[in-house]
């Protein structure tokens, strides 16, 4: 079970990230059974995670049944947190970067805590049209090019890699959420 002083020190850490600092990564649990914990960001964000997939469910035209999409959005949800790590682990093994995968992990896993808060929010307002077409594809802009640039700067401080490694870490991150993202949107229709 993780304790408080731990989520204290991985928000902080998340602070410290946002203000481009490469000790942040010192303020994460960079080992194996930190990495292990990191995973309750997925909890902690699951409900935002939950109210958002019910925005989408609500402004369909034709919606599948409601426990359809919940299994479905569910089984997403956890291949998607499941899904990263994994391909990381043949990553840095190409890299030779293995020593520095739980560090790199543990910040990645408490930086999607941070984009669920920050952006869902967000997303979920969009979704019921509670904000203008024009301010929704700002904030939509917005958010895509700070989560390409900081979780690049993320992959570069906590693998020790280039610049331009890290941008094709993000790159790897975006094509296995869009490639599963696909294949449950086919799974819904």
């Amino acid at each position: 079970m993780i304790d408080a002083k731990e989520v204290a020190g991985a928000l902080y850490g998340l602070w410290r990230l946002v203000r481009w600092d490469d000790k942040a990564l010192s303020f994460f649990n960079a080992t194996e059974s930190g990495f292990w914990r990191s995973f309750m960001a997925a909890a902690f964000v699951a409900p935002l995670q939950a109210l958002y997939q019910l925005s989408v469910y609500l402004t369909m035209a034709e919606p599948p049944s409601a426990w359809r999409m919940a299994a479905i959005e569910s089984i997403e949800y956890v291949i998607l947190w499941v899904l990263y790590p994994l391909a990381m682990l043949y990553v840095v093994k190409l890299l030779d970067r293995e020593t520095e995968f739980f560090g790199y992990m543990v910040a990645y896993n408490w930086f999607q805590l941070g984009v669920g808060y920050v952006a869902m929010p967000l997303v979920i307002l969009s979704q019921f049209e509670l904000l203008p077409l024009s301010v929704s594809g700002f904030f939509d802009s917005l958010i895509f090019v700070a989560y390409v640039t900081y979780a690049a700067f993320i992959a570069r401080a906590g693998l020790k890699i280039s610049v331009g490694a890290g941008i094709g870490i993000v790159v790897i991150d975006i094509l296995l959420t869009l490639i599963v993202s696909q294949a449950t949107l086919r799974m819904i229709s």
